[in-house]
């Protein structure tokens, strides 16, 4: 292999398989680079961690949770499970409740149908239109049903996870209050095993 004189003075000594390797500087822009990530590293901590200007991951999780509390309300209690107890729940009977009520009812943000089928005759989640309910059918029985879900049977805090207000969730169990008493398409059986009578009229 010829090697040129400009670098005969770059060689190194050692030798590998016939390869022998110059000490070749590093280019100016990639040593500026990595002064530079050293820089930034150096401000980074003590901007987070040294003086605490900024906000780390925990102080800014805490501070979205307190401003969604804020907007939203607070939906948990000490145990982070969502309840509704803090409510006074009561069925609305205008029509612009339930109308609303079956918009939620129906939106693929809470999924309430999927489970519960189009007209509440039931599919995988029990039937709401008949008289023979697995956890109660009064306004406060409905809306913790929703706000707590039953996890352990595939049913998350209201339907999907996704928290609702409290007017959009009595809207909801007004509605699905209405449909007691109908009778749909292919209603899904009675359990008599575990369903009580509940009758909401």
């Amino acid at each position: 292999m010829q090697i040129l004189d400009d670098e005969r003075d770059k060689l190194l000594d050692h030798e590998y398989d016939g390869i022998r390797e110059l000490d070749n500087h590093m280019p100016v822009w990639w040593l500026w680079l990595f002064y530079f990530t050293i820089g930034f590293a150096v401000v980074y901590l003590l901007y987070y961690n040294v003086l605490g200007i900024g906000q780390n991951q925990h102080e800014e999780y805490a501070a979205e949770v307190a401003m969604a509390e804020q907007m939203y309300g607070s939906p948990s209690d000490d145990s982070g499970e969502a309840t509704a107890a803090a409510v006074s729940w009561e069925f609305q009977t205008d029509a612009e409740s339930i109308a609303r009520g079956k918009e939620i009812y129906m939106s693929t943000g809470n999924l309430c149908f999927t489970c519960h089928g189009n007209n509440g005759e039931g599919l995988v989640g029990p039937n709401l239109t008949d008289g023979y309910w697995l956890h109660g059918c009064s306004a406060e029985e409905l809306a913790t049903s929703v706000t707590t879900g039953y996890p352990e049977k595939g049913m998350m805090p209201y339907g999907s996870g996704a928290r609702i207000s409290d007017d959009d969730l009595t809207d909801l169990i007004s509605f699905i209050a209405s449909i007691q008493g109908t009778e749909p398409a292919n209603p899904k059986p009675v359990d008599e095993a575990r369903a009580s009578e509940c009758s909401i009229k």
